[in-house]
């Protein structure tokens, strides 16, 4: 049988008593109160069952209440499972991640979550996860697996970020000091082919099941000439059979007529050849403003073509040219209707608000 342990008489069974009717957790106050049972005299199995705890229990409690006074009655706060991954690896698995992949060293272009259990945590780490365990992992790194932007291999990054950062807003402010008394906005131009050699969209369908979607194979198409100034969700478009520089005069001739008689227009656009034709005719009100070379990231009408081709264009079937112009005009207005998605879909945060 073994010996009672005794008890630290810091505190006396009247000083429990007391905490114990002040304390709202239950399982504390029934420590308190067995703990002062046993300084009035009372044996311990008769403590523990007066209120409610069982003799390990109990001795446990004596155990942590001598060792750490009051705060010993009250219940730790599990730690739960030690983490797979130290801060250490977690943060190289992160460099690893974002710097992507060696091919002749890696075998992949892309990491995919087999292989960072393999070339990263196994290799690198000496560990073993399951790609499962992993992506929870990696999602609470903040990372997701996102289809990338393409670039061109020509682009310049520097160039962008210039024209982003102090370009743009450089023109603008030393256009407007030219013209005092004209109101300055900002514009951004590109073209489109529509054609019959469709395109599919995404669609909602039975999860492990791939949907079809009407794609046509055709070659007929048209183009369609657009301007949008994301400051305000303001649009044109006109829909023309080809793209050179007779069909960019006519673009800019009508834009032209458009505007007020006091707005100047800074009307960006990529440096495709027809934008920079020495027969090009630019209207008195228009200001053209090349974007870098190999910049279509910059210029946020892609993203027009990308919400009429997702909403409007795809899984069509278009009989003829004129089907596929009336296609066209269409998406086209239902989008320039809504003034408020054009803005959004457009207003890049880089890209300045109308000075006037």
């Amino acid at each position: 049988m073994g010996v009672a342990l005794p008890i630290r008489p810091d505190l006396s069974a009247d000083d429990l008593r007391a905490m114990a009717g002040k304390e709202k957790a239950g399982r504390v106050v029934a420590r308190m109160l067995a703990i002062a049972h046993v300084l009035d005299g009372k044996g311990r199995a008769e403590a523990a069952q007066l209120t409610g705890l069982d003799r390990q229990s109990f001795r446990d409690t004596v155990v942590r209440y001598n060792a750490e006074g009051l705060p010993g009655l009250y219940n730790l706060k599990s730690r739960g499972r030690s983490e797979w991954l130290s801060f250490e690896e977690k943060t190289k698995l992160t460099e690893i991640i974002i710097e992507r992949p060696n091919l002749e060293r890696d075998g992949c272009v892309e990491w995919t979550l087999p292989e960072l259990c393999v070339s990263v945590i196994a290799g690198c780490f000496g560990k073993t996860l399951h790609p499962a365990s992993l992506s929870r992992i990696v999602r609470r790194l903040k990372l997701s697996r996102q289809k990338t932007r393409p670039r061109h291999p020509k682009s310049d990054e520097e160039a962008q970020k210039a024209f982003k950062d102090e370009g743009l807003k450089t023109i603008l402010m030393e256009t407007t000091a030219l013209y005092p008394g004209r109101r300055i906005q900002i514009w951004f131009q590109d073209e489109a082919r529509v054609g019959q050699k469709g395109r599919v969209a995404h669609r909602w369908w039975w999860r492990g099941k791939r949907p079809l979607g009407l794609c046509d194979r055709r070659f007929s198409s048209t183009y369609i000439y657009a301007a949008v100034c994301p400051a305000t969700g303001d649009n044109f478009a006109l829909v023309m059979p080809e793209v050179n520089t007779k069909s960019m005069n006519r673009f800019l001739e009508d834009f032209s007529k458009t505007l007020e008689t006091d707005v100047l227009v800074l009307m960006v656009m990529d440096q495709a050849s027809w934008h920079g034709s020495k027969d090009l005719i630019v209207s008195n009100n228009i200001i053209p403003v090349p974007l870098p070379p190999y910049s279509p990231e910059l210029n946020p009408v892609e993203r027009v073509w990308l919400y009429l081709r997702e909403h409007f264009l795809s899984h069509r079937v278009l009989d003829d040219y004129d089907a596929i112009v009336d296609a066209c005009c269409v998406a086209w207005n239902a989008l320039a209707a809504d003034t408020e998605r054009m803005h959004s879909l457009t207003s890049y945060p880089w890209i300045p608000c109308v000075i006037h």
